[in-house]
């Protein structure tokens, strides 16, 4: 009789505890769904990306150093060029043309600074170059590989550097007051449960979800940023203030998403073609 007492009681406070615990992760799992485009959630395991282990640190994400006479004096936390990449500056894509996002701080009335986009291989071979002239400001400005015969793309398996430099002075030889922030890219193919989930979507929403599942940084960045180009809402400015905040970007994900730079002003030097 004691020994039924017993195990009646271990059983009871068994399932009291899985309940205690199964329910409040679904509460939360339920709220999640609720603000995300489709069923998965946002992975908060960007940093577990590694670069290969051939690749130099390409620089910090975040422009240092001095913040340069053409930056006003706004917030000390976004004075400064950010390159929107994970902490640990590597994230993958898909696409062979991608798409790299970057904030650019408040400029000065009357200053005209420049902003310079460089790609290399990881051994620092230039693949592309180019130099934006109009910037707006302040806000997130995004820009694309030219889609061009003659334009680069990524290769296959490959990882590549960037770096956004602001030139405050563009006919000063002297660049010390210059802005950098960089980050690195690796082009792979989807596995192929990844190709099957994402013929199976019908929409760019779900294809968000996939993206984020299976942790590719720059296609969940940018598909994201076309949904709120086009219909911005609250439940999209959810998913991009998650998105920024697994990446430890929160402090600007408030900041105004700006339409993409155009192609037209860019020059190029490309090293691989398709």
């Amino acid at each position: 009789m004691t020994r039924t007492k017993f195990l009646s009681g271990f059983l009871k406070l068994s399932v009291g505890v899985l309940l205690a615990v199964a329910i409040p992760f679904g509460v939360e799992s339920v709220q999640a769904q609720s603000r995300l485009p489709s069923d998965q959630r946002l992975s908060p395991n960007w940093g577990n990306y590694r670069p290969p282990s051939n690749l130099d640190k390409p620089g910090e994400r975040e422009g240092g150093g001095s913040r340069g006479p053409c930056i006003a004096e706004t917030s000390p936390t976004i004075h400064k060029t950010i390159a929107l990449v994970p902490v640990n500056g590597f994230g993958t894509t898909l696409a062979a043309r991608p798409t790299f996002f970057v904030y650019v701080p408040t400029i000065n009335p009357g200053e005209t600074p420049q902003m310079q986009f460089v790609l290399t291989t990881a051994d620092n071979r230039l693949v592309y170059r180019t130099t934006f002239s109009t910037i707006p400001s302040p806000g997130i400005v995004s820009f694309s590989l030219p889609d061009r015969a003659n334009s680069p793309i990524l290769e296959l398996g490959k990882t590549y550097k960037w770096t956004v430099t602001l030139v405050c002075n563009p006919n000063d030889d002297d660049r010390s007051d210059s802005q950098l922030a960089a980050g690195s890219i690796q082009r792979i193919a989807p596995p192929s449960r990844m190709a099957s989930e994402l013929a199976r979507t019908t929409s760019l929403q779900d294809k968000v979800a996939v993206y984020a599942k299976y942790g590719i940084w720059y296609d969940a960045l940018g598909a994201i940023a076309s949904l709120r180009r086009t219909a911005d809402n609250p439940a999209l400015q959810n998913d991009w203030l998650a998105l920024l905040t697994s990446v430890e970007l929160q402090k600007i994900a408030n900041q105004p998403l700006i339409q993409p730079l155009s192609a037209r002003e860019t020059q190029s030097r490309p090293v691989s073609r398709p």
